[in-house]
């Protein structure tokens, strides 16, 4: 299997090549199994160069930020920088890698659901230092990255049974857990849009942030 794949990540190879390291004719370590297609090989790729990737985005979008900047949110009921920092740090675990874990040890195991609100409240995330969230989940990532690059295609078809959605793959989660990335980097892109729009003047008219 892709071990090309763990040692690039270990060698800080970038995410695009990290991701072109898959090899296409990835084939099932036992008989009796279809081979992947090449358009869930292509997945896969994308899938781990996003989740490889994420780490060094949030740290260009936030490099020009001050602290009060990262601490302000958007509006009463929106996440600031910090809040979406300690978020992402804190699912990457109980949210994320505990749950694939769970389905590949697992038979068909029940994945329970959490109240992400309650959680921020519980966990305070709006105390938490955004530069020590960053660290925290960057740590995390390179070592799921190298863990999520060893699974074989049966793990890849295991299953479980979320709380609240139900019948879930591995495959879709790991590909939701990249979804995930890409939603909180659009979400910090905003809070930075907001923080440039009483600035633009007369501009606003063509603009409504949402």
């Amino acid at each position: 299997m892709p071990q090309d794949i763990v040692v690039a990540a270990k060698a800080g190879t970038s995410p695009q090549s990290l991701g072109n390291a898959l090899p296409r004719d990835w084939i099932p370590a036992f008989a009796g199994m279809t081979a992947p297609s090449e358009s869930e090989v292509n997945m896969l790729r994308d899938v781990i160069a996003i989740l490889a990737s994420t780490p060094d985005k949030l740290k260009q979008e936030i490099a020009s930020m001050s602290m009060k900047e990262m601490k302000a949110r958007p509006a009463p009921d929106k996440w600031s920088v910090q809040e979406v920092l300690a978020h992402l740090d804190d699912v990457e675990e109980i949210g994320m890698r505990a749950r694939v874990a769970a389905m590949i040890d697992t038979e068909n195991p029940l994945l329970p659901s959490f109240d992400q609100k309650k959680r921020a409240q519980e966990m305070k995330y709006n105390r938490k230092h955004p530069l020590k969230s960053l660290a925290s989940l960057t740590r995390q990532r390179e070592a799921n990255v190298n863990w999520l690059a060893k699974l074989k295609p049966a793990q890849l078809k295991r299953r479980g049974t979320h709380q609240k959605v139900g019948d879930l793959s591995v495959e879709e989660l790991v590909t939701e857990w990249a979804f995930h990335d890409l939603g909180h980097l659009k979400q910090i892109l905003e809070i930075k849009r907001y923080a440039l729009y009483p600035h633009i003047g007369n501009m606003r008219a063509f603009y409504k942030l949402g």
